[in-house]
């Protein structure tokens, strides 16, 4: 792996763009990314102003919501009674009490979140699903990689013990707007720390636009028994993400139906990717797979990224 601080992303040998990478190293690029830096670290935070992308605005999310009392409670119902029913066909036994009230308090804390954009971010319908998990399963130490604003951060630490400790992995922390009291923070590729022992690590949550599979190798390697992988686009899917974490999971467990070189179009530029040779039985056998809940008909958000959940057999 060949980690790029300056782009925030992570280049393997599974796949590559075969003109200019939409995130080039050219000059030009790093002088802009550079001068916006200085002008809204320097210049304009006092004023709660930022220079941002002309195609930049807040979610849907965040613009529009209900705010009737009434309304919430049927929807938090719709919802909890559909996760109850989602779970228990996988064998995670959901309470209907609990899980209406961290709906409750998800919400809460999503309309009171201290980022202001939540862009390139997992988008309300699965951060709400991550987070009733982690209130589940309660895990003490969690494996994070790919921090980005730190959003997924605060559902973590919101819905944990105090004594709980959260191990953020980001190649560039630069981004960040919430910070853990709970979390330590690394800034390197998770591959290439030696020096950390992460046999102890109850729960894991990748959404770094790294190699899937790399990372539930790694996760099989020391015994991590509870997985959320964000970004976890199918064959048919995977031309819409600008960085794929080619292998994803789905394409582990669907190795032995696909094609193992393929290729697509991204906004005009040409890919290709080859994943022969894969060894995932080891993978399939210990983890089961499951997909995230679609549940846009109930929030009345559109289900984006593709994120899924493994967990021990």
């Amino acid at each position: 792996m060949k980690p790029d601080k300056f782009n925030s992303i992570t280049h393997t040998n599974y796949w590559k763009y075969l003109e200019k990478s939409p995130y080039s190293n050219s000059f030009s690029s790093k002088i802009k990314k550079i001068l916006k830096k200085i002008i809204n670290t320097l210049f304009l935070k006092n004023f709660d102003l930022s220079v941002v992308k002309k195609s930049s605005m807040h979610r849907k999310e965040q613009r529009s919501y209900s705010k009737n009392f009434d309304i919430l409670s049927i929807r938090n119902e719709q919802i909890a009674n559909y996760f109850l029913e989602f779970g228990s066909g996988f064998g995670i036994n959901f309470d209907k009490i609990k899980l209406l009230k961290n709906i409750d308090r998800y919400d809460e804390i999503f309309r009171k979140t201290i980022i202001k954009d939540l862009n390139g971010g997992m988008g309300y319908n699965n951060g709400l699903f991550l987070y009733i998990l982690i209130c589940h399963f309660q895990p003490k130490k969690i494996l994070e990689s790919g921090v980005w604003k730190g959003y997924s951060t605060s559902l973590i630490d919101d819905a944990t013990s105090e004594e709980s400790r959260i191990f953020c992995f980001d190649i560039n922390l630069g981004f960040r707007e919430y910070f853990s009291k709970k979390a330590f923070y690394y800034e390197n590729e998770l591959s290439l720390v030696n020096d950390i022992d992460f046999r102890n690590i109850d729960f894991a949550f990748f959404d770094d636009h790294v190699s899937i599979y790399d990372r539930l190798k790694f996760c099989l390697n020391n015994k991590i028994e509870v997985i959320v992988v964000d970004d976890d686009v199918s064959l048919t899917q995977v031309h819409s993400d600008g960085w794929p974490s080619i292998p994803t999971a789905s394409m582990v467990f669907n190795y032995n139906k696909i094609p193992k070189k393929f290729s697509w179009i991204r906004n005009g530029i040409p890919a290709e990717a080859d994943i022969t040779g894969l060894k995932v039985d080891d993978i399939c056998k210990f983890y089961r797979y499951i997909r995230f809940p679609q549940i846009a008909k109930y929030t009345g958000y559109q289900d984006t990224s593709f994120t899924s959940l493994l967990i021990k057999q």
